[in-house]
């Protein structure tokens, strides 16, 4: 073993040095506990207003798992002061490798908190060999630090929608900046009163007045919730769900045809629904003959899916004007055709309008909200039995924002070179 001079340039703590090192017994992967002490003459630091003093009270001695010596176990050991600071009373000094409360030295910290985001957190522990409890402190430790050290953006465009959680109607709401694809907050409930707390919880004034438009579905409380809330920002509505609701109706027509005109469609309809809901620049050639075949016997279902399709035009027009006018165009091809599903779908659009037109003025990205909710999905199913809300929005907000993408970004939370193999 080297000597204590050289184990205090590896462990690499600035003002402590190696006073011992002990190991468990002689096998090759033993516990090494490491004492350490403090060198030189500086004051403690208040863990409090982080400022020297020299009023002491008493002492005892506080250990943390380190980082593994080829194969051993480390656990720190060091004497720890209690002050009787001016300004904040009776608190503990400051450690400067770990947190106040931690168990973990902040090392070991990121360590955990990386792992924990690619595997779980059992994993995670049994790789370090660290407690179940411990690594998800360290780990919401890790991305709390993360959280803190971000900048507070300005979003221009918000996207808001619900995800189901659990068995049963049990939905949350999801505040995402569509500009950057990232999760803003989480809330439980599709209520106005929960988009209002999320509204005014996770955003500030700044950031709220910077708000231009907002994507959302066609939800009357998340409507009037914007309303109160960002009284001059536009609403958006949702292209994927105003499509949704085209789905249904022609799925209604395919319904309705299905009993109305007996063995005709019961020979060429059946099993055709999730065809019916696809578009046709996505079907294969197989699947266009079976279409067409249905097409052939049952006009008005061939009528209700082209008009499905036309339908997808509407938001390629760049002014409000050419929005109205073929939304105009498309309800005068609905007259003579005996379609009422598609005629309750036409008076739908015309009452979502404006949320519609807005889309000329406000280009948002519609696809990011869908993107959000899978991969919040993804991160449930890894996390399911997480009651921890604020560390579940955590871990949404990293696996949204992506903050490693490179071997430098990775050398940032390490504080170490990092060279990639690519």
């Amino acid at each position: 073993m080297g000597s204590r001079s050289e184990l205090t340039s590896i462990v690499g703590f600035p003002n402590y040095r190696i006073a011992s090192v002990d190991f468990e017994d002689d096998s090759a992967s033993s516990r090494a506990w490491v004492r350490m002490e403090r060198s030189g003459r500086s004051a403690p630091v208040c863990s409090g207003c982080k400022r020297p003093t020299s009023k002491r009270r008493d002492w005892k001695i506080r250990s943390w798992e380190d980082l593994p010596w080829a194969g051993h176990a480390v656990t720190l050991m060091c004497q720890v002061w209690r002050l009787r600071c001016p300004r904040c009373g009776i608190r503990t000094e400051q450690v400067p490798f770990a947190e106040p409360k931690a168990r973990v030295t902040r090392r070991l910290q990121t360590r955990i908190g990386l792992d924990c985001q690619s595997m779980p957190t059992s994993h995670a522990a049994v790789r370090h060999g660290v407690s179940w409890g411990k690594a998800r402190r360290a780990e919401k430790a890790f991305l709390e630090g993360w959280d803190r050290s971000r900048p507070r953006r300005r979003p221009r465009h918000l996207g808001v929608d619900e995800i189901q959680r659990g068995r049963g109607q049990r939905y949350w709401t999801v505040l995402s900046d569509l500009d950057r694809g990232e999760v803003i907050g989480l809330a439980r409930d599709r209520t106005q009163a929960s988009l209002e707390g999320l509204l005014d919880g996770a955003l500030d004034a700044r950031q709220r007045a910077a708000v231009e438009a907002v994507c959302t579905d066609m939800h009357r409380p998340y409507v009037n919730a914007v309303a109160n809330k960002l009284p001059h920002a536009e609403v958006v509505y949702d292209k994927f769900h105003v499509l949704q609701h085209a789905s249904r109706a022609i799925d209604e027509v395919r319904r309705n045809e299905f009993f109305r005109a007996g063995a005709i469609m019961r020979e060429y309809g059946r099993g055709k629904r999730w065809l019916l809901l696809r578009r046709w620049r996505n079907l294969p050639r197989d699947k266009r003959r079976e279409l067409r075949d249905l097409f052939a016997v049952n006009r008005r279902l061939f009528k209700a899916y082209i008009l499905r399709e036309e339908l997808d035009r509407l938001w390629t027009y760049a002014t409000p004007e050419g929005v109205k006018n073929f939304l105009s165009g498309w309800i005068k091809a609905l007259r003579w055709q005996r379609l009422p599903e598609m005629q309750k779908l036409a008076a739908f659009l015309l009452r979502h309008l404006d949320g519609i037109m807005a889309y000329c003025r406000h280009r948002v990205r519609f696809g990011v909200v869908e993107s959000l909710n899978t991969t919040i999905k993804a991160i449930l199913r890894r996390a399911r039995g997480m009651r921890d809300e604020k560390l579940l929005l955590l871990k949404l907000r990293w696996a949204t924002a992506h903050p490693i993408r490179t071997a430098s970004d990775l050398a940032r939370f390490l504080h170490q070179d990092v060279h990639s193999n690519r």
